[in-house]
């Protein structure tokens, strides 16, 4: 036992209360103060050691938005309201809050989610359902995006996004095909200089002159 207080009476870091609890196996109330200094160290203890909630931590993990995500989905399973603010920063965690926890709509998150076209995108399709207004202008940054969005998401014609799908030759045949179902004459010119999309383009519209 006086070992034990001995061991503990010389940590001083979060990594060091945290490795003490990992090689006995076990919390150690008396290091949680030290552990709950740190956001990292804080959510390990609460998923590995404690395998339960670590309220004294939270305010820490509510620091970091990837320690916040995965306290949220790994340890409470469900809500982490706390760390909400800082999981709405940042685009990647809030799609994977949306994805992994709430499994609906996070419009704390949106405007982050709006920066990027590849999580706009996504987030139109597995959570909207349809249109993601705030996210279309990021969207039209992007040639595949904004093919996939209309395809996908709108499930028809993207008329913000026909500027970046027409500088791609395969998106401009794609988006003929499969959106318009019909010619895309502002890609016209970016397919013309592809041999095998504006052969495809050709083909399937059934163009005798292109």
């Amino acid at each position: 036992m006086f070992r034990r207080i001995s061991q503990i009476g010389n940590i001083k870091t979060p990594e060091e209360a945290y490795n003490y609890a990992e090689n006995i196996g076990k919390p150690v109330p008396e290091l949680e103060d030290i552990i709950a200094q740190d956001p990292f160290y804080s959510y390990f203890y609460a998923e590995f050691i404690l395998k339960d909630r670590f309220e004294k931590g939270e305010d820490a993990i509510a620091r970091d938005p990837g320690r916040s995500l995965c306290y949220a989905r790994d340890v409470l399973r469900g809500r982490f309201e706390e760390g909400e603010d800082v999981i709405a920063q940042d685009p990647y965690y809030s799609y994977l809050y949306v994805m992994d926890v709430l499994k609906s709509r996070f419009e704390e998150g949106e405007d982050a989610i709006a920066q990027n076209p590849e999580y706009s995108y996504k987030y139109a399709v597995d959570i909207l359902k349809g249109r993601f207004e705030k996210g279309e202008d990021v969207i039209t940054q992007d040639p595949f995006y904004s093919y996939w969005y209309a395809r996908d998401a709108l499930k028809g014609k993207f008329e913000k996004g026909e500027d970046a799908i027409a500088q791609d030759p395969k998106c401009s045949y794609l988006y003929a095909k499969n959106v318009l179902k019909d010619r895309f004459e502002k890609g016209e010119d970016t397919i013309a200089q592809d041999p095998v999309w504006s052969k495809k383009y050709a083909e399937d519209l059934d163009l005798e002159e292109f």
